[in-house]
């Protein structure tokens, strides 16, 4: 090999070595990185009042009533239906308690508490 093969081997290997060192280093940033537990300051954020609610009168006072209906069963009704199942047809969130309609699970009510 002519002495300018020899140097261009030799940067070639130099930079395959800096890679290599290089892939080594991001690999132990990896490995010490800490990944956040889930939480719930960052669960996934819903806005139900985007949701269409309606008032209604009961005994207890007013409250709001949605439905899969009313909404188009729409990704976020979905959510919603799925957080009261969650917690066994009452919730309590933002301050709002959520509950299943007693005659059907399509229907969701809540009341503004305090």
């Amino acid at each position: 090999m002519s002495e300018k093969q020899d140097l261009a081997l030799e940067a070639l290997m130099d930079f395959f070595d800096a890679v290599e060192a290089g892939i080594a280093q991001a690999k132990q940033h990896l490995k010490e990185a800490k990944v956040p537990e889930k939480t719930k300051a960052n669960e996934e954020k819903f806005d139900f009042s985007l949701l269409f609610w309606e008032k209604k009168q009961g005994e207890k006072g007013p409250f709001q009533q949605t439905s899969e209906k009313a909404n188009g069963n729409s990704d976020l009704w979905k959510a919603l239906k799925a957080k009261v199942k969650e917690h066994q047809g009452f919730w309590q969130f933002e301050g709002f308690r959520y509950w299943f309609d007693m005659q059907n699970e399509a229907v969701v009510d809540r009341r503004k508490i305090g």
